[in-house]
Formats: C-alpha cells, structure tokens, sequence
C-alpha cells in the first residue's frame, strides 16, 4: 500500500522519484478525464503535460485538505476549461477517439458473453461517450466526475468550488440533458436517481 502523505511530503522536499510515483498513481486517470473534456486527439498530451507542471510547480501548496486524488483532479478540470476558453467557444465533442491512456483501455471480452453481445456492449458503450462528449461544457464536468469519475457530491463541490446543493442540481440537469441525447440517439438507459 503506497502511503500518499509520505509521497507528498517527500515531494515537497524536492524528491523527483516521489512526483515520478504521484504522477504514475493518476496518468492513467487524468488522461481518461482529459478525454473526456477535449476534442482534438493531439492535445490530450499536451494538457496532461500541463497538467502535470502545474501538480509540479503547485505540490508546495498542497494543504492536504482534501485528498490528492480530490486536488489532482482540481487540476485537472481547470486545465482542461482553460483549454476550453482559450478556444472562445463551447466545444461539442461527437467523434470517437481510440486511446491507449486512461480508463478508456480496452477490456478484454467476457467469455461468457457471445460476439453478439459484446458487440452490442461496445456499441452501447460507444454511443454513451458520444453522447457525453456532446453535452456543454458544464454540464460534461459533471457527468464525468460524478458518474464516470464516481467522486462523492462533497468531492465535487469541494473541487469546483460550490455550495452541495447546486452540484446536486447541476448533476441532475446534466443528467436529465443527457438521457434526452440519448433518447434522440435511440439509446435508452435507466439512470439511477438516488446515485
């Protein structure tokens, strides 16, 4: 078992092995939440690598108020909406992207499953991120952090800086925008209100 706090503390102390371990701990991570927050294929790269100079230059003032997964993630979103505004626009995502990095690896098939199931899996599962890369910017953020990222409410708010009552609301409007997405998709999925 990694102990977190003694990797931060020895990375504050200027030990580069122990950000090389921090690091290794959530590439996968933070490339996966890119994904999901950029179009473009060639620049999830380069926001990791932003992302991960920022954790670099920023270990220093980690209070250790939340967890590192909760501050790395902070990060992360906010880099990725930079990104975003820099573009001036709202960035609809509708193309599929095959990426070795992050959650998105591919899993191999359950044998106990036929072809045609697993086909179907993964054109169900295509069709949910299409989906999800069409939602605005906003309402993106929340999808991914609460249900694919599965962060707490209080993670999220403490992460983006909001009151728990309006993360609720906003994950439910974000909820509500994509199961119609999916609907017009012709993808209908029960989504559980009580998550």
């Amino acid at each position: 078992m990694i102990d977190e706090k003694e990797l931060v503390r020895r990375a504050k102390d200027g030990d580069l092995k122990a950000y090389e371990e921090i690091i290794s701990l959530y590439e996968k991570k933070v490339f996966s939440t890119i994904y999901y927050m950029v179009k473009n294929d060639n620049e999830i790269e380069d926001i990791a690598q932003e992302v991960f100079i920022k954790i670099y230059k920023n270990l220093g003032n980690f209070k250790e108020e939340s967890t590192l997964y909760t501050w790395i993630y902070r990060i992360t979103i906010n880099v990725c909406i930079d990104e975003i505004k820099k573009r001036k626009k709202v960035v609809y995502l509708d193309e599929t992207i095959d990426t070795e990095d992050g959650e998105m690896e591919l899993q191999l098939p359950d044998e106990s499953k036929s072809p045609s199931e697993i086909v179907e899996e993964n054109d169900l599962k295509e069709r949910l991120e299409r989906c999800i890369r069409k939602l605005p910017e906003n309402q993106r953020i929340m999808i991914v952090l609460r249900d694919i990222k599965g962060f707490t409410y209080m993670e999220i708010a403490e992460m983006l800086k909001m009151n728990l009552g309006t993360v609720k609301s906003k994950i439910n409007r974000a909820r509500a925008s994509l199961k119609e997405l999916l609907d017009e998709d012709g993808t209908f999925l029960e989504y559980d209100e009580s998550i």
